[in-house]
């Protein structure tokens, strides 16, 4: 540690701020300078300073909160900082404090504290922080750092007049030697501790009571005995257990098998209830395939129907036209010639409308001669394919041959499962033989082992006894050796020794050296048996688990039979089906034979669907031709009522006709003056055209209905034979049939919903009661006994209570005999643990006898006086260089005592206090350099700082010291004294002058070299 700077303000009598650097000119060019000044200057504030700013006391003074007399007179405020470094870092160590209000007479307030390095960083700031921060930094509190560094006035003699016990402690604070006196009474602790731990196990050990080898014996056979017949109880009870299960496994089967039945005739029942909604699902199937060209049929009807309605009304359009046409050439007479024209003409077309009916009549009648021949062919036709037609026999064929493709397909697949089974039943076989082949040495093996076991505990009991007789015999050899010839003993007063010689050669190292191989040895068999029946156990699980495998496997290859065997009726006979590969070679004939006979059905199937399919198309225009003569008749018909409109239309126009000459010939014979005016023909023209011009315009629409009418007609006719077509190879007999089985998408979507549902509800209730039938026959045919089930569990729970009663009995004796040794196991264990602590205490003991004591002072006093002896070997090297005359030693009655030899009268010992001033404050500072280097084994001590001293030495040994100085200030250390001798003053070049100011009571600072 190392001062770097120091900054103080309005301490003592330095008052404002004061800044003292030690890395500036003069103080970088030497490391030894003096703090010079009268007395009272306040040369020691500077290192008040120091101390404050470190520790936040002096050694002079300390500070409080409510009190502080190191603060200058007539100031508020004061502060102490010291820059110093530590293994090459920077710090900076900060306190200051002052009055309320800045006020001289304010209350103090609470001190300001602060550690940080050279480059800003805050480590602390408050007080506890940084006064265990500066100690851990440095390795120094307050008391070391003013036993090394800073040695303050007083100090010095310290240690030098001090007793025996404060020089114990100002050991202790300078070195922490404290420690050596917390280890001496922690090993009386300790061996206190370990004597009390003895004592209990000797108590616990007198304490343990065991049965006898009789005892043991007698419970052992009542043991075997309870064993033997718990394990026939035990068997009995299991033996009832398995029948009572029995029972109750058939009573839930029969009632589980109850239950499927009647859930399925309700099932039943549910799909009676549903069937009419089914079969209306069912009609609809077909019905949906033939609803697209029934509402092709209906849109083309509809189109059919609207050109009609447009047509008549086109009609009654042109008949008004025609009537206002008629009203028109009323108006004038010129007009009725032309009327009367085309009354002729329109006369005229009536009769040649009325031929070209009785044409289409005779074409109709031709045709319907025709298609009455045509349907008379069709009739025969049809009557040939009926003949001969049992489709439904074949595809009732077909299907039973799928269906036992599909039992053959099923038989070969459990095959291949009866296969695969078979050949892992043969593999756990195997494993299971290997295991058992493994369990019989191991059972050899753990009987040797035991046998070998129950040797070696006889030999080491044998010989632990010997080793205790020998042990005891030689324990006596101090008694044998004092026994005379022909003096009686003192223990049996017999005269005669003759075992004295033959003891003497007694040696219980051999006897403990057998005994510990024969228990290494015991210690090697027992773990050889302990993983022999770890083998033996893992061996036993794996054997029950393949046991339980295989009798897994076996069952599932039985189920499997039994699933097989009703599958292999007429293929293979039952006494080749313990054959796997006969079996194997059947079932691929019969496979092979079955899809070459459902091949040739296919065929025929194929041919019948190929001629109902001719037969289909023979009906269709079987019934297209009586639809064709319907149609033809209803043509007819039609045609004799136009003949019929227009014959009376004929009639009427002849009627028009003869009524129009009549009265043009009327007119015609009339006087000229008699004669109506003629009409305005210009006008008449007019309307005339008007009424023609819609005339034609209905009539061009009428044209144009027509030709949609007649190719409506066309569609209408095939949309008709298609839709008569698929009627008739449908299922449906008529239209209103068809129409009955269609549904709506509701109703199709419900009723799907349904049939799915009862399917699955089917599905799983058959294979749940064939399940249940399966399991309730197979119960059945154990037939393991005939008792009710409350008899059985009567017997059940007396035999429990027989066995409970037994285990209790087997229970007490187990515990009496596993209780006994654990006793014996934890006696030798309290045996072991006795001779360890008996050995644990005595070097316990003999260390305390050392250095243990209640309050510690007989180690820490041994540790101080070893401390000592270091110190006075560094103060004898300081006192060499001092003043050769005098060195330091230990006093030889005391521990802590001190004397001082004179060398110049021949090393004769003197006490410290005959000591004049100058050769004690030699012998001091001798001392305190010795301690400063003493304490630098902790940490690095840079700066030294003397106050007080120099004024007892006569110029001659001030040389001396002043020389001892300037080697340590050559060593690199920075060396600061105060005092006031002129002769130290001339010596040192460099000084710090505190100079008192006249009449003011402070004084200020100034550097000189």
């Amino acid at each position: 540690m190392k001062i770097l700077a120091v900054r103080l303000q309005n301490l003592n009598s330095l008052r404002g701020e004061w800044l003292v650097d030690f890395r500036q000119p003069p103080f970088d060019s030497t490391s030894l300078f003096a703090i010079v000044g009268p007395t009272g200057a306040g040369k020691t504030t500077i290192l008040d300073a120091i101390c404050l700013a470190l520790y936040h006391q002096t050694p002079r003074l300390k500070t409080s909160p409510t009190s502080n007399e190191l603060m200058s007179r007539h100031s508020s405020e004061c502060l102490a900082e010291v820059e110093f470094e530590v293994a090459g870092q920077g710090y900076r160590a900060f306190w200051s404090q002052r009055r309320a209000r800045g006020q001289t007479d304010g209350n103090l307030q609470p001190a300001k504290v602060e550690l940080a390095r050279l480059d800003g960083t805050i480590l602390a700031e408050k007080t506890n922080e940084k006064l265990k921060l500066i100690t851990e930094l440095t390795g120094l509190d307050f008391g070391r750092f003013t036993k090394s560094m800073l040695l303050a006035q007083g100090s010095f003699a310290a240690f030098l007049n001090a007793d025996a016990n404060e020089r114990a402690e100002l050991l202790e604070e300078l070195t922490g030697t404290d420690i050596y006196g917390r280890i001496s009474e922690q090993v009386f602790s300790d061996a206190r501790e370990h004597k009390t731990a003895l004592e209990l196990l000797q108590a616990k050990a007198s304490a343990t009571a065991l049965l006898s080898a009789e005892q043991q014996l007698v419970l052992k056979a009542e043991l075997a005995q309870l064993k033997s017949q718990l394990a026939a109880q035990q068997s009995a009870v299991s033996q009832q257990r398995q029948l009572l299960q029995w029972c109750q496994q058939v009573s839930a089967a029969e009632l589980a098998l109850q239950q499927s039945q009647l859930e399925a005739a309700d099932l039943n029942r549910q799909q009676q209830q549903q069937q009419p909604k089914l079969d209306r699902l069912q009609r609809h199937q077909p019905a949906s395939k033939l609803a697209p060209l029934f509402q092709a049929l209906q849109q083309t009807q509809q189109r059919q129907q609207q050109l009609i309605t447009e047509q008549q009304q086109l009609q009654a359009d042109i008949e008004a036209a025609s009537i206002r046409q008629a009203n028109t050439l009323w108006q004038g007479w010129q007009c009725l010639a032309g009327q009367q024209q085309h009354s002729l003409q329109q006369q005229q077309q009536l009769v040649q409308q009325q031929q070209d009916i009785e044409q289409q009549q005779s074409g109709l009648a031709a045709t319907l001669q025709q298609q009455s021949t045509e349907h008379d062919q069709l009739q025969q036709q049809l009557a040939r394919l009926t003949q001969g037609n049992d489709a439904a026999a074949l595809r009732q064929q077909q299907q039973q041959q799928q269906q036992r493709l599909y039992q053959l397909q099923q038989a070969q697949r459990l095959l291949g499962q009866q296969l695969k089974r078979q050949q892992q039943l043969a593999e756990l076989q195997q494993l299971l033989t290997d295991k058992q082949q493994q369990l019989a040495p191991l059972a050899d093996e753990l009987t040797t082992l035991r046998q070998r076991f129950k040797s070696l505990n006889e030999q080491i009991a044998d010989k632990k006894q010997l080793l205790a007789q020998q042990q005891l015999i030689m324990q006596l050899s101090e008694h044998r050796a004092n026994l005379q010839p022909e003096q009686p003993c003192p223990l049996c007063g017999s005269i005669e020794h003759p075992a004295v010689s033959e003891y003497q050669q007694l040696d219980d190292s051999a006897m403990a050296k057998q005994l510990a191989e024969k228990e290494t040895e015991l210690n090697k068999i027992q773990m050889q048996g302990e993983a022999a029946r770890t083998r033996q156990a893992e061996l036993n699980t794996e054997t029950a688990q393949l046991q339980r495998q295989l009798g897994l496997q076996q069952t599932e290859l039985e189920e499997l039979k039994s699933q097989l065997q009703p599958l292999l009726q007429g293929v293979i006979e039952p006494a080749e089906q313990s054959d796997s590969s006969v079996i194997a070679q059947a079932l691929s004939a019969h496979y092979h034979q079955l899809e070459q006979q459902l091949a040739a059905s296919g065929q025929q199937l194929q041919q019948l669907e190929q001629q109902q399919q001719q037969l289909q198309q023979l009906v269709a225009k079987q019934q297209l031709a009586e639809r064709q003569q319907t149609e033809l008749a209803h043509q007819q018909a039609m045609l004799a009522q136009q003949q019929q409109v227009l014959t009376e239309q004929l009639k009427a126009r002849s009627s028009e006709l003869a009524q129009w000459q009549q009265q043009w010939q009327a007119l015609q014979q009339q006087p000229p003056q008699q004669q109506p005016a003629p009409p305005d023909l210009a006008a008449v023209n007019r309307q005339l055209q008007q009424v023609q011009q819609q005339l034609q315009h209905a009539q061009g629409q009428q044209q144009v209905l027509q030709r949609q009418l007649t190719q409506t007609s066309v569609d209408m006719q095939q949309a008709t034979l298609q839709w008569q077509q698929a009627l008739a190879v449908s299922e449906f007999n008529d239209e209103a049939a068809f129409l009955a089985a269609l549904l709506s998408d509701a109703e199709l979507s419900e009723l799907t919903v349904l049939q799915q549902q009862l399917q699955q509800a089917e599905v799983a209730s058959r294979r749940l009661l064939a399940d249940r039938q399966q399991r309730y026959e197979e119960l059945t045919r154990q037939q393991l006994t005939a008792e009710p089930p409350a008899q059985l569990q009567l017997q059940l729970q007396q035999l429990e209570q027989q066995v409970q009663h037994l285990s209790e009995q087997q229970g007490r004796l187990q515990h009496q005999l596993s209780s006994d040794q654990q006793q014996r196991v934890a006696q030798q264990s309290l045996l072991a643990q006795i001779a360890a602590a008996e050995q644990h205490l005595a070097l316990w003991q003999r260390l305390n006898s050392l250095i243990g004591s209640a309050d510690g002072a007989k180690y820490r006093r041994f540790a101080q006086g070893l401390t000592l002896q270091q110190l006075v070997v560094l103060a004898n090297r300081q006192l060499q260089l001092l003043h050769n005359r005098y060195q330091l030693a230990r006093h030889p009655s005391a521990e802590l005592e001190l004397q001082v030899l004179d060398t110049w009268q021949a090393d004769v010992a003197r006490d410290t206090k005959t000591l004049s001033g100058g050769e004690s404050f030699l012998v001091s500072l001798a001392l305190a350099l010795a301690l400063s280097d003493l304490v630098s084994s902790k940490t690095s001590i840079d700066s030294l700082f003397l106050d007080e001293g120099f004024g007892t030495l006569d110029a001659d040994t001030l040389e001396s010291a002043l020389a001892v100085l300037d080697q340590l200030n050559a060593s690199g250390k920075m060396i600061g004294i105060i005092s006031h001798v002129e002769a130290l003053k001339q010596r040192v070049p460099v000084q710090i002058i505190v100079e008192k100011q006249q009449g003011l009571g402070y004084s200020q600072i100034r550097i000189s070299q």
